[in-house]
């Protein structure tokens, strides 16, 4: 099974978007889980926050979920999120090697399992072109602002 390929949303001054493409888990029970491929992007000109994107099967959509870097990066350790995005790591105690991720939507909710590995990977290059505290240094905040204050 091969990922398809997913349209890019442009590029970054800084450089291009980085990203890993996986297949994950959509859990329908606890015996039943069907594969879906899946993009997760960082994108240095939105330095805080990483998309997770699933290409619709006729190829011409994508279903995008963004959330905070940290939030993700958090959640390879311990249980995080209270909003639409819900994280959970691997559980040694019932064997689960799998990151979780409980997506809600305002037409419903999934949960997906995802290779720690792979993901824990792709955040460590995130954090090598963007070290931890030092995103607001490429956010252009006066372009911000104008906007909050017309």
């Amino acid at each position: 099974m091969s990922i398809p390929s997913l349209p890019d949303q442009g590029m970054c001054p800084f450089g291009k978007d980085i990203t890993v493409a996986l297949f994950v888990k959509m859990i329908l029970s606890s015996t039943e889980a069907v594969p879906l491929p899946a993009r997760f992007v960082y994108d240095a000109c939105q330095p805080y926050s990483v998309r997770l994107e699933f290409p619709h099967p006729d190829g011409d959509d994508v279903t995008r979920w963004v959330f905070a870097r940290e939030l993700l990066d958090a959640g390879l350790r311990r249980r995080v999120g209270e909003g639409d995005i819900r994280i959970w790591p691997p559980c040694r105690c019932c064997g689960r090697v799998d990151i979780r991720l409980l997506l809600c939507g305002t037409t419903g909710s999934a949960l997906v399992a995802e290779p720690r590995r792979p993901l824990q990977e792709w955040l460590e290059r995130t954090w090598e072109a963007v070290p931890p505290g030092k995103e607001s240094a490429l956010i252009d905040w006066d372009s911000a602002f104008q906007g909050l204050f017309p």
